[in-house]
């Protein structure tokens, strides 16, 4: 939670991002998320961790597809290639994601897709108390907790965003402006069956008995995005006439590192930027690299850092 975080944040922070980095915003999973379901008081935990978060994730999982995107049971969660990576800051509520993956999708009715598929998201500022602003930390979401729908158990999530979601398919714009979410959590699914099971394990989780779940592994971690439409289906689960459902299960925070931190206004690839205490950033904030997530105060030696912005596919 924003009171809870890491008080020491770095004045002139710049957050430029990288060519993929996948994010989302969710106004509403499910029909469950209505008005007057919600919490005001955030219900979260403790923990602490700089306002800029840097994830990059691999092992990507397709869950279900049209009709069940959640797929409790496993039966259709699925392996994909590709990756993920994640630039956010708390503070200013802002940042970047994509997600790239290679495989098959059916995200609506009678209709797949096969071949490269790449998700951009960017953050939408408001929303409820839980989303504080837009990116949270260290807040519980779903199941009983009436902080999003209840579509998976009360799951611990270390970072969250929300806000829309454009959708390549083999370069082409096909989905503009879906809803998107994005959690950092504890491991839900059992990494061999890929279920999400009850507290006794005696079966599988449902979002009609949304107290009744487990958590795998409370210090594994998976990455989850979702993208979807706000118009109805019934036939489909959540309703709504487009769904996309990835996890990731391989997940690392390089926020506290000094490699690979990122690239600012300029920055055609991220091999142009160099990090870490010696890094090359230019001092007037203007051009060539700029100013990169997780630097050293040094390479904002020009004044302010801009504010983050997604560089290109």
């Amino acid at each position: 939670m924003k009171w809870k975080k890491w008080s020491a944040v770095l004045t002139g922070i710049a957050v430029g991002f990288m060519t993929v980095f996948v994010m989302a915003s969710a106004n509403a999973d499910t029909d469950d998320s209505a008005k007057g379901n919600e919490v005001k008081e955030v219900v979260g935990f403790e923990g602490s961790h700089a306002p800029v978060w840097r994830l990059k994730a691999g092992n990507p999982l397709l869950i279900g597809g049209y009709g069940d995107n959640f797929n409790y049971n496993g039966s259709q969660v699925l392996p994909m290639l590709g990756k993920a990576k994640v630039i956010v800051d708390t503070e200013r509520d802002g940042g970047a994601m994509v997600v790239k993956v290679k495989g098959t999708i059916n995200p609506e009715s009678g209709k797949t897709y096969t071949g490269d598929i790449t998700i951009h998201y960017s953050i939408a500022k408001g929303g409820p108390a839980f989303r504080e602003g837009g990116v949270a930390d260290f807040i519980y979401l779903h199941g009983d907790t009436k902080q999003g729908p209840p579509v998976m158990p009360k799951v611990r999530s270390f970072l969250a965003a929300w806000g829309t979601a454009d959708v390549y398919i083999n370069g082409d714009l096909v989905y503009k402006g879906l809803d998107g979410h994005m959690m950092y959590t504890e491991r839900s699914r059992d990494p061999d069956t890929k279920a999400i099971y009850n507290r006794d394990r005696s079966g599988f989780y449902s979002h009609k008995d949304p107290a009744n779940g487990s958590i795998v592994d409370p210090n594994g971690r998976e990455l989850h995005f979702v993208a979807h439409s706000m118009e109805k289906d019934k036939e489909n689960f959540p309703p709504h006439t487009v769904w996309i459902h990835l996890n990731f299960e391989d997940v690392s925070d390089l926020s506290a590192g000094g490699v690979d931190c990122g690239c600012g206004p300029g920055c055609a690839t991220l091999q142009n930027c160099t990090c870490g205490p010696n890094c090359g950033c230019p001092k007037d904030g203007k051009g060539g690299c700029g100013c990169s997530v997780g630097c050293n105060t040094g390479c904002a030696k020009g004044g302010a850092c801009p504010l983050p912005r997604p560089l290109g596919t």
